[in-house]
């Protein structure tokens, strides 16, 4: 009987870290949305399904709280990256773009994707109470082999290395100080939030650029 070799390629990483202090973060990050929401009570329609959403401005009106989260996202992706480029590793410059989501009960957001952007990812401010089985608002992350969910037998699947079935979506509960970031390229949604108070979370967009090269 030949052997079989196993080859599992083409993983997806998704890291979650966690901010250090976040209680304190976490209520100069609520007062800083409480305040633009005020002033901007219709915010702006994207993924939202009956939920708040900011502009994507935040690092200009989320005050150091928010110029801090950044920062943690930055220095929690960058490891994860190689330079392939031909002439050897680059220098990039930073850019990054964020918004806040309040999700009363009964909100959720669409399944879409972040264009434009290299790393994407959510930060918990308040998990709503979601933080039980069957309250909702978890991140829904789906598999980035689309046409694996539409194949004409959907209840047979692959078994991964370990031996589980390969599902075709996961989900993260919310938990107040966690950060999710993923390839902006994956496909993500949250489920619809049945917590006891408002999910308030905010969503991180990192775009690394190539610097030119020095004369």
């Amino acid at each position: 009987m030949s052997q079989t070799e196993r080859l599992d390629l083409f993983s997806t990483p998704i890291l979650k870290a966690r901010l250090p202090g976040h209680q304190a973060v976490n209520d100069a990050l609520r007062q800083a949305i409480t305040v633009e929401r005020g002033q901007n009570p219709s915010g702006i329609d994207r993924s939202n399904i009956g939920g708040w959403h900011s502009d994507i401005d935040m690092l200009r009106w989320g005050g150091p709280a928010a110029g801090q989260l950044a920062q943690f996202a930055l220095s929690t992706a960058s490891p994860h990256l190689a330079d392939m480029h031909a002439g050897g590793k680059r220098d990039f410059s930073f850019g990054a773009n964020m918004w806040a989501n309040i999700n009363p009960v009964g909100a959720s957001n669409a399944l879409h994707c972040h264009p434009g952007a290299t790393w994407s990812g959510v930060y918990y401010v308040d998990d709503g109470g979601a933080s039980e089985e069957g309250s909702g608002g978890e991140l829904v992350l789906e598999d980035p082999r689309y046409p694996m969910a539409y194949m004409g037998v959907p209840d047979l699947v692959l078994k991964d290395a370990a031996g589980k079935a390969m599902m075709s979506q996961s989900a993260i509960r919310p938990e107040a100080g966690l950060l999710v970031l993923f390839p902006s390229w994956l496909r993500h949604s949250v489920n619809t939030h049945k917590g006891n108070r408002d999910r308030i979370s905010i969503a991180i967009n990192l775009i690394l650029t190539p610097e030119a090269p020095k004369a």
